[in-house]
């Protein structure tokens, strides 16, 4: 039996499977975020709570003209902090309606900005698997614009909220037992510790819709 190998066969080069180019359509999925739904659910949330307070003032009418008279009754009440009576007697009340309106106004844009936000959120990753063409440009353009209104709008409501609290005589946020039928956390201060969880939320998600090449 010849078991001798041909010489051919040894220095012939092994024929290898052409390798497959990667698809690009898990890079091009990333560009396309899903909504942070916890995120957005927040929002909603606190954007309805916003709302519901500017429009109350707003329907009645007579809050910049009340404002005054309960600013008043507030800062004699000994529970808030001295710099903020000398704030609020020294520029608040003696410009009472000027602040009144801005208030309800502020109040009710700030939760309509969040509504606004969380909507546009939610409907984005839909409008950009539908839109083509011109309508696919201009809507790219206004991609951060959801993000910028949330921001602004958080920020306002924020202060708004801290505003509340400090007006509420800063109530410490913990365990007391004399308040068990009412006690809660402040809502001034839980609507202005929300703010902040959807202005960072914001900012991180606005690192994670950054197209990945």
């Amino acid at each position: 039996m010849n078991t001798t190998t041909h010489p051919r066969s040894e220095t012939r080069p092994r024929l290898e499977e052409p390798v497959k180019p990667q698809s690009d359509r898990p890079s091009q999925e990333r560009v396309i975020p899903t909504a942070n739904l916890a995120l957005v659910g927040l929002q909603l949330l606190v954007g309805y709570a916003w709302l519901l307070a500017g429009v109350d003032k707003i329907l009645l009418r007579t809050f910049p003209d009340q404002l005054s008279e309960l600013l008043r009754t507030t800062t004699s009440s000994g529970r808030l902090p001295g710099l903020f009576v000398a704030l609020l007697q020294g520029l608040v009340v003696p410009n009472a309606a000027l602040f009144g309106f801005l208030v309800e106004w502020g109040e009710t844009l700030a939760g309509l900005g969040l509504i606004t936000a969380g909507l546009v959120t939610l409907l984005r990753p839909f409008a950009k698997r539908a839109l083509r063409g011109r309508s696919a440009i201009l809507f790219a353009y206004g991609d951060r614009l959801p993000v910028i209104l949330a921001l602004l709008a958080a920020i306002g409501a924020g202060l708004l909220g801290l505003n509340y609290f400090m007006l509420d005589g800063m109530p410490a946020p913990w365990f007391t037992p004399g308040v068990a039928y009412g006690g809660a956390m402040s809502n001034g201060l839980f609507l202005a510790a929300a703010s902040v969880v959807i202005i960072a939320g914001q900012l991180t998600q606005g690192d994670k819709t950054k197209p990945i090449a």
